[in-house]
C-alpha cells in the first residue's frame, strides 16, 4: 500500500478549487493507496475532507513528511523546499507551479507550452480535472431558445469580493436565475426576490447544463462550464484567473467581464439580448476545448508513477 500525502491550498482568499480538485483526485486513486490530506485551518475545507471519509492534519505552513508520492496543490513553492521534500517522498507530483523546481510530474491545465527543462509536464487544457459526469454531460446535445431564459451566478465557495450580491441586484427579473450562494452571503441572497438561491451544491454538472449561461469567476467553474456548453461570462476575483478568462474568449467560449473591483457593468445590457447564435457558438466553442476526460488522463499519470 502507497502513503500518498496531497497538500492543498483553502482560504477565504484562495478558495476552494484546489481542494475539490484533489478530492477528486483522491476518490479514483484511494482503491489500495493510504491517502493523506495536509490543509490550512479552515472550516470548510475539513467539512468536505470530513464528508468524504477523508484523513487529514491542520498545518500551518506546508512542512515535508514521509511518503511514497506527495501531490502539491499549493503552487509558488520553493527550491529549498523541493529539495527537503525529496528526502522524505519517493516521487512528487505539483499542480500549477511554475517556479520551475525539479519534481516528477507537472500538470497544468491552464499554459499550452510543451516540455519545461527536464521536468515531464501536462499542460493544457485536456487535463482539466473535473468531477467524473462531466464527461457525460459533455457528450449530451445542448439547445437554446431564441434568447436567454435562464441564468446561473456562482462566485465559488468564498466569493471574497461579494461579487454575487453585487451582480444579482442588476439581473432583471424576467429570467430564471438560480444563485449558488458561498459561505459569507446567502443570507443577503435570499432577500433577492427575483432568485432561486441554492448552497452545498453537489450536482453542478447538470446545474450548469440546465442553464442557458452562467456568471462565474475564472477558476474550475469556467471550465466546467465550458465542459457542458454552457456560455460564461467572467468575472475574475484574483490576478491569474483573467488569463484563463482572456483564453476563454479568444476561442469564443465565454465573455471576460474584468477584475472583481472594476468589472464591466456596462456590457450586461448587451449579454441580456444575447440571442440563439451567439449562444450555441458559445457552447460549441467550449465543448471543443474540454471533454471531461482530464480526470481520467491525471489519474493515469499519477498511477503510472506509483
Amino acid at each position: 500500500m502507497a502513503r500518498i500525502n496531497i497538500f492543498c491550498k483553502a482560504s477565504l482568499i484562495n478558495g476552494m478549487g484546489h481542494l475539490i480538485r484533489q478530492v477528486h483526485i483522491a476518490k479514483e486513486i484511494q482503491g489500495h493507496n493510504d491517502i493523506f490530506f495536509h490543509i490550512p485551518e479552515f472550516p470548510p475545507a475539513t467539512n468536505i475532507l470530513t464528508q468524504h471519509g477523508f484523513s487529514f492534519s491542520i498545518v500551518e505552513s506546508f512542512s515535508p513528511s514521509k511518503a511514497d508520492i506527495t501531490i502539491l496543490d499549493i503552487q509558488d513553492t520553493t527550491f529549498t523546499f523541493i529539495q527537503e521534500l525529496k528526502q522524505q517522498s519517493k516521487k512528487i507530483i505539483s499542480f500549477e507551479d511554475q517556479s520551475g523546481n525539479d519534481v516528477d510530474l507537472l500538470i497544468d491545465c491552464n499554459i499550452n507550452t510543451g516540455e519545461k527543462a527536464n521536468i515531464k509536464a501536462l499542460f493544457g487544457l485536456p487535463y482539466a480535472v473535473l468531477a467524473p459526469e462531466f464527461e457525460k454531460f459533455h457528450s449530451e446535445k445542448r439547445s437554446f431558445a431564441d434568447k436567454i431564459q435562464s441564468l446561473l451566478v456562482t462566485f465559488g465557495g468564498t466569493d471574497p469580493h461579494n461579487i454575487t450580491l453585487d451582480l444579482a441586484k442588476h439581473i432583471p427579473k424576467k429570467f430564471k436565475t438560480t444563485i449558488i450562494a458561498g459561505f459569507q452571503n446567502k443570507q443577503a441572497l435570499q432577500e433577492l426576490n427575483n432568485a432561486h438561491v441554492l448552497q452545498n451544491v453537489q450536482d453542478m454538472a447538470r446545474i450548469l447544463a440546465n442553464h442557458d449561461a452562467v456568471f462565474c469567476s475564472g477558476g474550475v467553474t469556467l471550465h466546467e462550464a465550458m465542459c457542458v456548453g454552457t456560455p460564461a461570462f467572467v468575472i475574475s476575483q484574483v490576478a491569474h484567473q483573467e488569463d484563463k478568462a482572456n483564453s476563454a474568449e479568444n476561442v469564443g467560449a465565454a465573455i471576460n467581464l474584468g477584475q472583481s473591483k472594476s468589472w464591466d457593468k456596462n456590457r450586461l445590457s448587451e449579454i441580456f439580448k444575447f440571442e440563439k447564435e451567439s449562444l450555441q457558438a458559445m457552447s460549441a466553442a467550449g465543448k471543443k476545448c474540454i471533454d471531461g476526460k482530464g480526470l481520467k488522463r491525471v489519474v493515469e499519470a499519477i498511477l503510472s508513477i506509483c
